[in-house]
């Protein structure tokens, strides 16, 4: 392990996600201070407009830095791309499971997570908009910068060391302590997925198609009764398990396993302490876990 190398590319790695947070963070904060909401065109705009540059920015910032240039656009087979959708959403789906299981046992201890609501625009102009923000530009945006950059400036040390610090800066950045585990699951099936595929186009299906359950089923909640939301959360959910087995006998088929993907590296802990010796590095880690704690505010009861 080059030393000297990994220390310069966690200080870039670093400065892209402090760059990213003041984007995010700072604009928006002004915006929001001058009265630009979400329920209007011209305050969605221009929160699409920061949030296509906080991701761009930093994108650009990393390449021409380290000068990779990734090739992520290489087809892929429609049959192999939908399965690995099939079953990392299956995947997904069990993840939050989990992770609500662990909340049910926090809560029984004391600890509660400041409950985080989104309230979905009525007019059905902004609504599209809305949708194209949460669903469409993340999916888009996120996966070139994460995996297509991050994920190949770190390549060149192993392949799970590089899953492992993409998926860990994709849950942090999302500024979400109590989902933390199901976010980093996420970066963890969409940096394999990537692999398996050697193209960003099934990332930003899965990540497009992971946004998109979220979004109705805020809608469905905000829209109709309570049953009527449960009962087409549980649709999904079936739906979610049906073509998870389907996806994976169609992968087994083909001899593709994602657990393969994930390869041990007994130099892991080793790289991943590197970090401490790159200031930049270590300052993008405090402030994404204190943007983290302050979106996720836990209160003792």
């Amino acid at each position: 392990m080059k030393n000297r190398k990994i220390k310069y590319t966690y200080n870039i790695l670093g400065l892209a996600i402090i760059i990213f947070l003041a984007i995010r963070e700072i604009c928006t904060a002004i915006f929001t201070r001058f009265g630009f909401k979400t329920d209007n065109f011209l305050g969605m705009g221009i929160y699409m407009l920061i949030f296509l540059a906080s991701c761009l920015i930093p994108t650009i910032m990393m390449e021409n830095t380290l000068g990779i240039h990734p090739k992520m656009f290489k087809k892929v087979k429609p049959a192999k791309a939908v399965n690995l959708v099939f079953l990392s959403y299956f995947i997904i789906l069990i993840t939050n499971i989990v992770n609500g299981v662990i909340h049910a046992l926090l809560k029984n201890v004391g600890l509660n997570f400041k409950p985080r609501i989104i309230q979905l625009p009525e007019n059905k102009f902004i609504l599209i908009l809305y949708f194209v923000f949460i669903c469409i530009m993340p999916a888009i945006l996120e996966e070139i910068f994460l995996r297509g950059y991050v994920f190949n400036a770190f390549k060149q040390w192993g392949q799970t060391f590089a899953i492992v610090v993409s998926s860990l800066c994709f849950a942090l950045m999302h500024s979400s302590l109590d989902n933390v585990l199901v976010y980093f699951v996420c970066g963890v099936l969409l940096a394999v997925v990537y692999i398996i595929t050697d193209s960003i186009f099934t990332c930003m299906l899965l990540h497009f198609v992971n946004n998109t359950v979220s979004f109705f089923i805020m809608y469905f909640q905000q829209q109709v009764n309570a049953v009527s939301a449960l009962t087409m959360i549980a649709y999904i959910n079936v739906a979610t398990i049906v073509l998870g087995f389907i996806g994976k006998i169609y992968l087994d088929k083909n001899n593709i396993h994602i657990k393969d993907y994930i390869q041990k590296d007994n130099e892991l802990i080793k790289k991943i302490t590197a970090s401490s010796k790159s200031y930049f590095a270590l300052s993008a880690f405090a402030l994404l876990l204190f943007f983290a704690a302050y979106q996720s505010f836990i209160s003792l009861t």
